[in-house]
This record gives structure tokens, sequence and C-alpha cells, in this order.
């Protein structure tokens, strides 16, 4: 049939139809039911419609189709719509209005506007296919249809038939795709859409508009209820379409893609989506994974599965736990399909589930490998972890897996169980997931310890560990971890096991019966220490402490705590002490660890496991030997003992202050069991023990601190040290006792080269140089413990051995100290024998060889004459009583030592006198006595004074005179001197009361190291050389003018002091210390003719006289009228340098006189001096000499000149005296009041006698303790400060005496801080006398202790007399004056005790002695008194003259340096 129609309202308002005959319009102008009521109308002429709408070609066939309907245009079309509206409304006609129409078979449309022709035509190709063509495309559609029987909604209507369309797309290769956009609701023609991808078509009831479905028919919501079995239906023949079959699951998800969804509904239809997946939940519609085709139920799969999870819960076994099954995986359904439906994602929860109906099935999980089950809790942790990713099919309420996971037994424990969270704590041991490894043998070696905890099984993380080498994930620990802590799992480590667990155990004493458990305890301490736990790191300290205060640690004795008692490592744990040495036989209890715990498994397991156990046990305080704490004290808790070894005063500090001591109550008692058996084997190991362990243990222990309030911290010894001070216990290397440390030595080479294989050393030999110096052991020598071990050596009772080089290090040693301790030294070595000589011969320097100690009058140094070897080539009977009593030589055992053994000690040079006047006294006889006086005369001899007594004797006549005879030093033999000037021997040959020795004739260089040698052994055997004693004595006549003598004299002198100041300084200094006293006194005597004879003790007179032109006798220079400048000069350089000429000086004083007489300016002198003799000028301090003034008689001298002259002396007459040419009467001869000094003599101060002498400066010190004030008495002047006394010319009998006792003057510096004054002694005593010898060089021996005592009680009688009458009416006490009192002082001035002065007086005859002695007790009360004391010094003269001076505090005039204290050593 061929239709065209144009129908719609819009376009006419009379529809006309012409059908079989029938004529018929529907006119809406007609009424409102215009469209209701037909009304009748003409027909019209189908033939014109059928050959516009009918192509050229189309072969017609007007039987097929009858009926034709005319749409009239409306009369207003021109105003609504456009032709172009008209024809896009007929070019919308879809090809779907075939469908449902099952007679409509074509569809064409002509427009004849543009004459163009659109047909639509059906095709049914079966199997549900029905294609619509369209131009040149095909639409297809699937439809399924199903007849229903609708007399039991309407009983009119036997069958109705009810249609789905799925609109399909075939692709280019066949294939049909699902079109899914919204399709319309067919009631045989398209009404509207309502949201579904599918199109209904049913026998609809519709409103008249014929716009939609009516909702409230019954008949319609019939038809409603029967589409959803129509669709599910559907499925199933959807599936078996030929493009399909090989692909099931493609054809599952096209079909379910039509499946319309709650909310994508509305209208009528809107409960449709509910009611299709009602019917899809409980039908058979998915089909699952799987070479079979299984049909199930949308309950029964599982989608969104990957391979690994299909490999980690198999088909079995899904299907067995859980009844599911996997979704085939061409079936891809969209979430909110899948929710609907009711199917499971693959997720957490499955896995959950199926470990979960694992837990609860008969074998529980123990029928998975454990692999497994770390797999399925990583993935249960990386699903679960992102469940905000998961799709909504996934989130099925009711299911928590955290909750879920925490009631479940998964949880593998380390005693091969499974336990759940909620059945009880379980840790996690963190230590071991940290290390990845397999870590079950630490589980194996404490079996006791994780049965009592409920710990996650190591085998769970070694099986993760070996799925991630196996797997690229390496991240299954970890995931499994987090997991079971996000469960309740709780974190335990090594350290939370220890610190939670094991120190409650081991502190308390619940474990005592159960030692197995309490040593693994311990164990695992040990082994967790060792580990290197980050967090012990800040907990470690208190773990330690913790142990060291509470554990309880087996020992041999039992379950002890280090608080309680101190405990040590045994040998088994590398204990380098071997204590049963120490403690055998003593009362003491020594606790040492039990071997239990190096037989714990652990000791194997770990590397060093005994090295280990060591160090721990070691950190928590058991020490290899005694144990050592730190105690903290206040110090008023502090012991007696304790603050009496402490090296600081306890008084110094609080009571608050807090001591910080080191204390060992073990080593208290050990040593002072060891010391008090003196077992010398057990102290020898002692201090073996303490030299192995002294650097590691004890030295950072032997100082104590105490801190005061102030926080200062000052240290002191601690208890430790202290206690191994306070012992002896040490063994010495000369002895069978036990000794202190402090006293005995460090064998070492500072102490071995000095004192040898001799010395008490400290055995063992200690090897710690820390212990050496901790416990006090001597490493150096000091002269105490030389001298005290030479007393050992002394006191040995086996024979002494030594070495020579070690004996001669040992005397170095001493040596070296006599610089500051001589006295002290001397003293202890003649206290008993000290010198060591060997006893045998053939021996090195090195060895040690016995020998005995000898005194020094047993050994002499060296023998240079032989003279001891050539005794025993005589053959005489006494010789070998003589060689049996011969002394031991030195030299050849120590060369380096002669000052020590000869200078120091008094050990003989030679072999001393006394053995040679043995042997000469036996050997006088012998003819050949020339020979041995030559013998003699070579002999060195040192150390005659010891034997002066001997030779003082008249029976020691053993030395040979020129007269061949023998003589000694007694009085009958006479004078005895030595010859030393051959004319002076030659002159007094002959003369009586002289002797002169003689040694024999030598050869001239023999003879000259005689005359050095022969000088110091006659001055020290107090016989006197010829020159000597020999003085010239002056014989002079006719007294002449000495004016020009005088001037020249006085013109020189400030030449001659510039020439002494520059050449000779020292002789300057001595001439200034003596205040220039022999210049003071110096006197000129001009004469017509002078002699001088030589003379002996003025006894002893030579015949012979000599004609001089100058003589010096005394201070008088005597000059005849010939003496030229020269001979002037060389006397008067005997005067400035002792007796002696000085020719250089002389020709130095000529050479300046020889240019004044030439006529030589001032100038060119000087400059002669200044840059040829190189004499500068006096400095500005010091004052030129010169001599005051000349007299023209020598009135004063008439005694000396009244021996000589026969005639009255005569007044000197200046045309008399005889010049050489060019000489002037006055000197200088030109400008001699310009001459140097010459205007000086006032200046210069000296005041001398009239007639001659020089003028003295009187010095004005300006310094406290001088008392000014000039005294004269008698012809005697005096000046304080710088006292110049004029005496008559010594006695030369006291001369000669003070030179055979070999007495040396000495002079006071010129500045003394004195006072001096004078006092004539009214008793007009005879000081003088020539009987009266005082020796004045500095000795302790007294000459004549009669005479002193005199001179004594003499001075203090002219002191006491001197102060009473200066202090007037002042009381003054001689307290010696009945008898001698022995006080420090003599005169007691003042009776107020606070105002008295002490004076102590010293008294001399000698005016040149400068010295005195001072007993201690005197000094110290000097010192006591200061400015109360005073030394009175008397000086009693020939002429009954004293001079006192006062020394005013001596003891601060020392510190000023005006006094000076000296020591005398003794012969």
């Amino acid at each position: 049939m061929y239709f065209f129609c144009v129908s719609c309202p819009q376009v006419t308002d009379a529809p006309e139809i012409h059908s079989n005959g029938f004529h018929l319009k529907f006119d809406i102008t007609e009424g409102q039911i215009g469209f209701v009521l037909p009304t009748l109308v003409p027909p019209c002429n189908i033939d014109l419609y059928t050959r516009l709408a009918s192509a050229d070609t189309d072969q017609l066939n007007r039987n097929s189709w009858n009926t034709c309907i005319v749409l009239p245009f409306r009369s207003n079309l021109s105003e609504g719509l456009s032709v172009n509206n008209i024809v896009s409304m007929f070019s919308d006609l879809h090809p779907s209005l075939l469908l449902f129409l099952h007679r409509l078979q074509c569809i064409k449309f002509r427009n004849i506007l543009d004459d163009s022709l659109i047909v639509m035509r059906k095709e049914v190709v079966g199997d549900g296919i029905v294609k619509v063509s369209f131009g040149n495309e095909k639409m297809t559609w699937f439809v399924v249809s199903q007849e229903l029987q609708a007399h039991v909604i309407r009983p009119d209507v036997q069958t109705t038939e009810i249609s789905i369309a799925f609109t399909l797309q075939e692709t280019a290769d066949g294939e049909l795709v699902p079109i899914l956009n919204q399709q319309p609701v067919f009631a045989f023609l398209p009404l509207r859409t309502y949201g579904l991808k599918f199109i209904l078509q049913g026998d609809f009831i519709l409103p008249s508009s014929r716009e939609e479905v009516d909702g409230n028919s019954p008949w319609n919501q019939w038809l409603l209820s029967e589409f959803p079995g129509l669709f599910v239906g559907a499925e199933r023949s959807f599936c078996d379409l030929p493009c399909f079959r090989g692909s099931p699951g493609k054809a599952v998800a096209a079909f379910l893609s039509f499946i319309p969804l709650v909310g994508e509904v509305h209208g009528f239809f809107s409960s449709l989506p509910r009611m299709i997946l009602s019917k899809l939940r409980l039908s058979n519609c998915l089909l699952l994974e799987g070479d079979e085709k299984e049909w199930v139920p949308p309950c029964k799969v599982l989608r969104n599965w990957t391979d690994q999870a299909r490999s980690l819960l198999p088909d079995s076994l899904l299907r067995e736990h859980l009844g599911l099954g996997y979704l085939n995986k061409d079936i891809v359904l969209s979430d909110t399909l899948a929710v609907a439906l009711g199917v499971d994602d693959y997720g957490p929860k499955i896995v959950l589930q199926v470990i979960i109906s694992l837990c609860c099935s008969k074998n529980g999980l123990n029928s998975m490998d454990i692999s497994w089950l770390t797999s399925c809790l990583s993935a249960i942790y990386v699903m679960s972890s992102h469940s905000s990713g998961q799709t909504p099919s996934s989130r099925r309420p009711g299911l928590d897996i955290t909750y879920e996971l925490r009631k479940t037994p998964f949880i593998p424990l380390s005693d091969g169980k499974y336990g759940s969270v909620e059945e009880g704590t379980i840790w996690l041991h963190s230590d071991v997931v940290g290390l990845g490894i397999n870590d079950e043998s630490v589980f194996k070696v404490f079996p006791k310890l994780y049965d009592r905890l409920r710990i996650v099984s190591p085998d769970l993380f070694s099986a993760a560990a070996s799925v991630e080498n196996s797997s690229s994930d390496a991240s299954i620990v970890e995931n499994v971890t987090r997991l079971l802590y996000r469960v309740g799992v709780q974190r335990l480590s090594d350290h939370e096991i220890v610190k939670v667990h094991i120190l409650p155990a081991v502190f308390g004493d619940s474990g005592l019966g159960q030692e197995e458990l309490m040593t693994e305890y311990l164990s695992f301490v040990m082994f967790h220490l060792q580990s290197g736990c980050a967090t012990c790191s800040s907990e470690r300290g208190d773990i330690i402490s913790d142990l060291r205060d509470k554990a309880l640690i087996l020992t041999n004795y039992g379950y002890k705590r280090l608080s309680e008692v101190p405990i040590h490592f045994s040998r088994n744990f590398g204990n380098p002490v071997d204590v049963n040495k120490l403690i055998s036989s003593l009362d003491v209890k020594w606790h040492e660890i039990d071997t239990t715990y190096l037989n714990h498994p652990i000791t194997e397991l770990v590397s060093g496991g005994m090295l280990k156990w060591r160090n721990f046990f070691q950190e928590i305080g058991v020490t290899d030997f005694v144990k050592i704490v730190q105690v903290e004290k206040c110090i008023a808790d502090m012991s007696h003992d304790a603050m009496k070894n402490t090296m600081w005063n306890g008084d110094m500090f609080s009571a608050s202050s807090v001591a910080k001591n080191w204390e060992s109550e073990e080593l208290f008692h050990l040593l002072s069991n060891l010391s008090l058996r003196g077992n010398q084997e057990k102290c020898k190991y002692f201090l073996e023990v303490l030299d192995t362990l002294w650097d590691d243990y004890f030295s950072d222990k032997i100082t104590g601190y105490c801190i005061d309030s102030t926080g200062e911290s000052k240290p002191f010894k601690s208890s430790v040290i202290s206690v191994l001070h306070n012992f002896p216990w040490i063994v010495s290397s000369i002895d069978n006792e036990l000794h202190y440390p402090k006293d005995l030595f460090h064998d070492c080479t500072a102490v071995n080269s000095v004192l040898g294989v001799s010395a008490p050393y400290a055995i063992p030999k200690v090897r710690s140089r820390k212990l050496v110096d901790d416990i006090g052991l001597k490493t150096h020598v000091t002269l105490d413990d030389a001298l005290s071990i030479l007393k050992v050596w002394r006191r040995s009772e086996i024979s002494f051995k030594a070495s020579v080089s070690q004996m001669s290090d040992f005397y170095t040693f001493i040596w070296k100290e006599m610089a500051t301790s001589k006295q002290k030294i001397m003293e202890e070595l003649h206290s008993g024998l000290f010198i060591f000589v060997p006893c045998a011969s053939g021996y090195s320097r090195e060895d040690a060889i016995p020998g005995a100690f000898l005194s020094p009058q047993e050994v002499y140094w060296y023998d240079s004459t032989g003279s001891m070897d050539q005794l025993k080539l005589i053959d005489h009977d006494s010789v070998s009583d003589i060689a049996s009593s011969l002394r031991k030589m030195l030299c050849n055992f120590y060369p380096n030592l002669h000052d020590f053994f000869v200078n120091e000690c008094g050990v003989d040079e030679n072999p001393p006198l006394r053995s040679y006047l043995q042997i000469l006294l036996q050997l006088s006889t012998i003819a050949y006595l020339i020979r041995l006086q030559r013998r003699f005369s070579r002999f060195s001899y040192n150390g005659m004074l010891s034997t002066c007594k001997s030779l003082l004797k008249k029976e020691y006549a053993v030395l040979p005179t020129r007269q061949d005879k023998w003589v000694s030093l007694h009085p009958s033999f006479g004078l005895v001197c030595w010859c030393d000037d051959d004319d002076l021997g030659r002159e007094f040959k002959y003369l009586e009361g002289v002797d002169f020795l003689y040694f024999g004739e030598l050869p001239d260089e023999e003879n000259v190291m005689l005359q050095a040698k022969t000088l110091i052994v006659m001055s020290g055997l107090g016989i006197p050389a010829l020159s000597k004693i020999v003085i010239r004595e002056a014989i002079y006549y006719g007294p002449a003018d000495c004016s020009f003598i005088f001037s020249l004299v006085n013109w020189a002198l400030p030449y001659a002091q510039r020439y002494i100041l520059n050449a000779h300084p020292d002789k300057y200094f001595q001439l200034k210390q003596s205040n220039f006293e022999d210049l003071r006194h110096l006197q000129i005597i001009v004469v017509e003719k002078l002699f001088y004879r030589n003379v002996i003790r003025r006894e002893i007179t030579s015949k012979k006289r000599y004609e001089c032109s100058c003589l010096l006798q005394d201070n008088i220079l005597y000059c005849s009228r010939e003496s030229d400048s020269h001979s002037i000069f060389m006397e008067l350089s005997r005067l400035l340098y002792n007796g002696t000429p000085e020719l250089h000086f002389a020709n130095f004083l000529h050479m300046i006189t020889t240019m004044t007489e030439s006529g030589s300016t001032e100038e060119q002198i000087e400059f002669f001096i200044l840059n040829s003799q190189k004499v500068p000028k006096l400095p500005p301090d010091e004052s030129d000499w010169s001599l005051s003034h000349v007299s023209s008689s020598v009135e004063n001298h008439a005694t000396e000149l009244e021996n000589f002259i026969s005639k009255k002396t005569e007044e000197q007459n200046s045309t008399v005296f005889k010049r050489r040419p060019g000489i002037n009467s006055n000197w200088p001869p030109a400008d001699w009041k310009t001459a140097p000094g010459f205007n000086s003599a006032s200046a210069f101060g000296f005041n001398t006698l009239a007639g001659s002498g020089l003028q003295a400066t009187k010095w004005d010190s300006g310094k406290e303790n001088l008392e000014e004030g000039v005294v004269e008495v008698g012809s005697e002047l005096i000046v304080d400060g710088n006292p110049i006394v004029v005496t008559p010319t010594a006695s030369l009998n006291a001369e000669i005496s003070g030179s055979q006792s070999n007495h040396a003057s000495n002079t006071i510096d010129s500045d003394m801080n004195v006072a001096i004054d004078s006092v004539d002694i009214v008793d007009r005593m005879n000081f003088g006398s020539p009987n009266s010898v005082e020796r004045d060089h500095l000795s302790i021996d007294t000459t004549n202790a009669q005479q002193a005592l005199f001179t004594g009680r003499l001075g203090e009688f002219v002191a006491f007399k001197y102060f009473n009458g200066k202090v007037g009416g002042m009381f003054v006490k001689w307290v010696n004056e009945a008898n001698e009192s022995g006080l420090p002082y003599d005169i007691i001035i003042g009776g107020d005790e606070k105002s008295r002065e002490y004076i102590e007086v010293k008294a001399t005859k000698s005016a040149r002695k400068n010295w005195f002695v001072i007993s201690m007790r005197e000094w110290q009360f000097a010192v006591e008194k200061g400015e109360s004391f005073s030394i009175a010094h008397v000086i009693l003269s020939g002429n009954e003259m004293a001079k006192i001076t006062i020394y005013k505090n001596p003891a601060r005039l020392c510190k000023l340096g005006n006094l000076k204290l000296a020591m005398l050593v003794p012969k």
C-alpha cells in the first residue's frame, strides 16, 4: 500500500479518509467533537495521489493498498507556517514507524517542490532482527515480543502482544553494537520518550491527545508489569545472535547495557528499571570466567578482578569458601549497574571473607601456606588503603575490615598458633620487622621468653620477604606490618621486651626458682644491648643503672645483686686475674659469675659471644678485680680517716660541701689481709694484677673532688689510692719484708744508673707508668734516698756487689748535690765507710763484683812518684810491714771523680805524708839518703795540714836540710824555711838560727816544677819561703828637702789612679774597700844617702848592705836625692800592689813624666793617655787622689833617724837638692797649677800627719743606723763611717807569725752603714804585746784559747766602759761581768723592756781583720730583736787605743748588702 500522509493538526483542520468506498472527514470547525464525529465527504481521485507518490520505475500494484488519507492545508497556513516548515515536519518521520505496523512495509515521501523522494522499507531478517532501510542507510533492531493472555484484565480481549525493540548498529565486520539513545514508547505508533534505552510496544490505552500512556489505566499497569519478564527473557535470545556466538560475554555486556537504571526513567514507566533489576538479580543473567559457559545470578560473581587476584584466590578456593566466581572478563558493568544488580567487586573484604572462612574451617589457616597469608594481608592493606577509590558495588554495608580483622584469629604467633587481637594483646617484634630477614633462630634461642609473650611469628615476615624477592612488589613486609598495627597489634621491640617484661621479672624475686628463665631473660638483655638499638641511646643509661642496682645474677654463691655484693668475672669470662692465687687461705668471700650464661645458645649465635657477655657484665658493674664505686658524701658525713687521707683541709669547706670519692671495701679488706699475713708471693701477684689493670680500670679513680656551695671543685686523693699508700704491701728486692710504696724504687734507668742492682726495688717490676706515679714508687733518686741507701749498703750482712760504673754515677750524683747540701752530705759520708773499692781485678766497669767500703783515710787518689811501688823493690825486713798498711788508690776506679774525692771528701791526693813519714822513719838510716831525698822532693803533698802536728814534734825529724841532717818544725831546730831565691840563700846560708830544706840537685826543668809544687806544700806545712820572711831595712843619712819628690808623686797620683782603675779594677776595688788605707798613711822622706839590708825577724840580720835610690818600708817611701822618677814609681807600685813591684805601672807614669819634661802640653798628654794607652778618665763619682802638703822637716821621724845619723838634723835647703837637668824644684815644671788632681787635695779630704800623707774624703752616707761625731784621742784621728787610724809600724814578729800561720786578711766596704767611736783605756793595758799573736785568717781552730778568752773579756770591758760614758745615767749592765752567762748578748742598755737595747761585743787585736764569728743563737736573737740589737766590734790596738764600730740591726744591714754572712767549712 502506498501511503502519502501529511498528518498534523497544525497542518489541517479537516483530514479526510477515503478507503473501501468510505469517504469521510473529521472537521474541527464543526465543534469540539469535530475530530471525533466523522462527516461524510465526496470521494477523491486516488489515482492522482498514487501517480504522485510512485516513481516511474515502480511497478504499481494498485491492489496492494485501498486507503487514501488527505490532509487539506488550513486556510491560514501562510500566516503561521511556511512551506519549509511543513517539509521539515514530514522529513522527521522515523524509520521505527514501520516496526510495529505489521501490514505497513514501506513509506515513501515525495517532495514535489524539489522533486525529491525518500523511501523507508522494513525487512524482517530473522532471530528477532528487523532492519529498516532509509535511503542509503539501514537501521537494525532486535525485537522480542510476547503474547499475553489479556482476558484476566479485560475479558473482552483475549490476547495482546507486547514487544521490546533494542536499537543496534551493525559494524563493518558484522558485529552489532548497542545504540543507547533514549527511545519512545509505542502504541503501534510512537508516543514519546520516557528515558528508556529501548522501544516498548504495547496496546496501551491512550488519552484523546495520544501524546502519552494513560497511567491510571489498570490495563496499562498490567502491560507494564509484563515487560520485565520479557526483558530478562530476551537476554538469552540476544546472546544467541550469530554475531555473539564466539563471545557470549560481549553479548551479555551489550545486552546489559540496555538495562535502565533507577532515576533514568520517568513518567508512567519510572518503576520499570526497578522491576527489571529485580528480575535480573534472581535470574542467571551473568556468565562466569572460564571455558565452560556457566550462567549464574549476579550475586554469585565478582567483577574487577585481576590475574593476581585470581592467583591469590583461585576459583576453587573462592567457590569453596564464598560460593562466588569471577565474572566473565568480557562482561563490563558500570559501577552503578553492578551495584544495582548486586554484583560484588574483588576487594579487601572478599579476601578478608576468605580468611575468615578459612579461620572457621577445620584446619584453619594452617591449611594454607604462610606466604599466601602474607600476600592476602598485603593485598588487604593495599586495597583498603585505596578505599576512597572503591566502586559502589564494593561498599557493602555492615562489613568493617578493621573490626572484622580484630575478631579474626588470622595472626600467626611465635608459638605456632593463630590469634586475634580481640583475644588479647598481640605484640609485633619491631626489631625483627626492621631486619626483614628470617630471625627464627632468635625465637628458638629464647623459647621461654617468647612463650610468655603473644608475639607475631617472624615466619610471617620471612615469608613476606620471600614473596618480595619472587615478585616485583617490594612492599609486602611493610604492608603486612602496617596492617597488623592497624588492627591493633602492638609494637614490641627488643627494647620494649626488656623494659616491659624482662626487667620487672629480673628485678623481682618471683623468678628465683626458675633459673633457666632468669638466665634467658638476662641473655636477652645482653643480646639486645649489643644490637645497637636506637632507643637505647636515650634509655640505655637507665637500663644499665637498673640492672646494676636490682638485677639478680647467678654466681658461685647463688643469685646475688651487684648492689649487695661485688661480683667478678671468672677465668671462663676472660678474667686475666687468677684470684685463687690471692684469696687462697684468706678469709675472703669472692663472688664470681656462673658459667650458665656462657652455656646459653645465644653465646654461639652471636659473633664473639663470650666477649659480648663480658662487655655486658662489665657495663653493669661486674669487674675482673676489686670493685670500686664512686660515693658522694657531705663533708660533715665523711669519716676522720677519709678526711685525713685527702689533700685538702676539710675546715675550708662548709658542711654543705659534697665530696665525690672513690671507695673500695674489697680493696681495703684484701690489702689489709695481705699486709697482715705478709705472704710475699701473694703480694707480688697483687702488684702484677694492679700493673695489668691499672691503666684501664684504676688510673681514673685516684682523684676525688670536693664541690662547695659555689660550684668550685677541688681535687683530693681518693680512698682507693689512700689504701694503697697506707699499707706496707710491696716486696723489696733487698730484704724479706713488705714496704710502703713510697719507700721503694721503680727499676728504671734513672735509678739503676745511680743505685745499681742493690737498691730496694719494687718486685715484680711495674710496667705501667701511671701505676708507678700514682702509688708513689720512686723514679728519681734524691739526696736523702742516696744517703739512706748508703746506710743500707753499710749494714749489709752479705758481700756487697756493685759495678764500678754504677758507683761512679752514685758518687757523681752525691757530688752534684753538694752545691746545696754539702754539710749534710759530709756529715753523713763521714759517719761511716762510704768509698767502694772492688776486691777483685780483671773485670769490666759494668760488671757487678764484690767489694768493700773504706774511709777516706784508707785510700788515696794517685801516687805520682811511684814510690809506693818502688818500696816493693827494696829488700829490707821492715818493708813488708810498711807495705801491709798501704792504702788503696782510687784514680783507676773513678778517674773522673778526682775533685769529689780529693777536694770534697778529703781523700789524699797522694799517699799522705803520714804514710811517708812512717816510711821515712823506717828508712832514715838507709845509706842512699840523697836518692830518697830526691824521691821525697817529688811528692805532691796534698792535705798536709792534717800532719802539721806530727811535724811539730821533735821526734818527727823527717825534713832533709842543706846541712845533710833531718829536722822537724820543733822550735829546737830553729827557723826552718825553703830557699826560693838563690842569692838570698847564699847570703843567709851560714847564719845561725835558720835551716834551708834541701831536696837534692835536679835538672832545670824539674827544678821549675819543684818550685811550683814546693810553694803549695810548704804553705800547707807552714814552712815559709826565704823571700817571704826577708824584709828590707832602710839605712839613710842626712835628711833633705822632699818638696820636689812630693810634688812629683802628688802630680802622678791621679794618673796612677786612672791606670789602676782601668788595668786592675779588682785591685782598685780592694783599695777602695780598705778606704785607701795605705795611701792615707803614705809618708815621703828624702835623704842624702840611702841603703838597705836584709833582715829576718829583726833578729837575723845580713852583714851586707846595698845602696839604693828608693825604698818602700811599711808606709814610708824613702828617696835619695839622686832618685829618678822610674825608681820612685816602681817603689810606689809596691805600696799599691801589696809589696810586689809593677813594671807596667811604673812605665806608664814614667812615660807621662818624660812627655811633661820634654814640654808636651796637657792636651797632648791626655790624647796619648786616651788613644795610645787606652786609659779613660775617671768616672764623675770618683775623687782624684792627691797628697795634702809637704813638710820641710822630718821631726816626726827622729826615732827612725837617730839609729842611722850621728849629727843633728839640719834644716833642708832647696838649693842643695840635686836635680837632673831639665827638672824644676816644683812639679810639674810648667803650668803645674793646672795639672790633673793638683788642686783636689781639699776636695779629696785626706787628713795626714804633718810632714806627709794622703788626704781622705769624708763620705757622708746619709743612711740610718749611723752615729755622727768625731772623737780625738791622743794623736789619733777617727772619722765616723770611714775610720783611718795611723798606727806605729807593726812588729815584725807579729808579721812573721801571721805569715807562718797562713792567715789572710779581708777588707770592709768603704760605705758600710756603721757607727764608729773610740775610747781611751784608762788602765793603759798593753794590747800589742809581741807575744800576743792572733790569727787574722778565717779558721775555726783556736790557736790560743786562753789568749782568745782574754781578748774577749777585754773587749767586753772596753765596750762596757764606752757605753757607760756615752749614755750617762741610763742603766748599762755587763751580763758577763762576774762570769760567762751564755746569753746571746753581752751588754744591756736601758731598764725598760720596750726601749731596751742589747749589745753583743766582738773583740780582736788585728786592725785588718774585718770578720768575726757569730753563733746561730746570737744571729737568731739579732733577727728577732731587729733595731734593739747591735754588735760592737772592738779593735784593740798596740798603742793602748781601742776602736769601736757599732753595727745597729745587723740583720737589716745584711739584707741591704752592707754586711755579709759567710759559712766556714771545717778542715
